[in-house]
């Protein structure tokens, strides 16, 4: 499949499923999600892109969230970890300035902060599932015509 057949095909499949799927494409990228009537909080977005293996070319897939959305969760992962290493530094200050290490219970705080994170992601995976399914079927079928 040339770049020119795969835009061409996507573009059409898209545009045939209207109803259900939007999207948008290049030559060798596509970037395919639900219609925002049918998109919830955890819906999942499928980037499709063409290559060039050694014999010949392949489409590959890739599931992940809203790109805001991602980004909200590595900015709060990120932000944790910062206020987890600055709260080890300021209890490791307070224990040598030998004053109560306060800051040290900022850690755990922090972690159980990740761990719920993590959880909360865990459950938009399972939530996002049944789209995944039905997104991987509409691919599945159109690529094999």
């Amino acid at each position: 499949m040339t770049e020119t057949e795969f835009a061409a095909r996507t573009k059409t499949m898209i545009h045939e499923q209207s109803e259900l799927l939007s999207g948008q494409v290049t030559r060798d990228h596509a970037l395919i999600s639900f219609v925002e009537s049918k998109r919830h909080f955890w819906s999942p977005w499928l980037h499709l892109e063409l290559r060039q293996s050694e014999t010949q070319r392949e489409i590959y897939g890739r599931y992940s969230p809203h790109p805001s959305i991602w980004t909200a969760f590595m900015f709060s992962y990120l932000s944790l970890f910062v206020l987890t290493f600055f709260a080890a530094i300021i209890g490791c200050a307070q224990c040598i300035a030998g004053e109560p290490p306060w800051a040290f219970w900022f850690i755990p705080v922090c972690l159980t902060l990740a761990i719920l994170l993590w959880l909360a992601s865990r459950t938009g995976q399972r939530l996002a599932h049944d789209q995944m399914e039905e997104l991987t079927d509409r691919v599945r079928n159109w690529s094999s015509t």
